[in-house]
């Protein structure tokens, strides 16, 4: 009877253990997974899905990633116009949600992760995430999160490739 007791208290600690590893791995792994997405500036699911371009004129033909301004009246035509709202360069080809500089990440930082007794929970503190990430009426979706093929697998394999180095301690 005290085998029995014994065998199963370590089969418990086995479990809380297999699964304390699980839980780590799909947070590490689902972060790496947004991160990339945001660096690809797109969602890979079962395709890989690119965002869309961000809206950089208005009806008029203005660009609306200019700060308007007549303090450069003075200036040669090529420099009216150069700096934006924020008092710096114009970058056209900054990446989608990520703001100027890579200080500026502000969504794809936003994220913290809370796990559970059997599950990971991602939240950002930032309201406009969602938006983001499902799309409403008059924004197109950019999705950087959800449920992915390509997560699952790689979640798959390192949760696999943990327990084997589990065992072999």
């Amino acid at each position: 009877m005290q085998d029995g007791k014994k065998i199963r208290q370590e089969l418990d600690k086995i479990a809380r253990k297999v699964n304390r590893v699980a839980l780590t791995v799909m947070k590490v792994e689902s972060r790496n997974f947004m991160q990339e997405n945001f660096a690809k500036q797109g969602f890979q699911g079962s395709s890989f899905d690119k965002w869309a371009k961000r809206k950089t004129t208005d009806k008029k033909g203005r660009d609306l990633t200019r700060y308007r301004t007549t303090r450069n009246k003075g200036k040669r035509k090529w420099q009216k116009g150069e700096l934006t709202k924020f008092g710096i360069r114009n970058k056209k080809d900054r990446p989608i949600l990520t703001g100027y500089n890579s200080a500026n990440n502000k969504l794809r930082n936003s994220f913290t992760c809370k796990i559970r007794k059997s599950s990971v929970r991602w939240t950002s503190y930032k309201n406009y995430a969602k938006r983001h990430n499902e799309g409403l009426k008059g924004m197109p979706k950019r999705q950087f999160a959800g449920k992915s093929p390509v997560l699952d697998r790689r979640i798959e394999k390192e949760i696999d490739k943990q327990i084997k180095k589990l065992f072999k301690a």
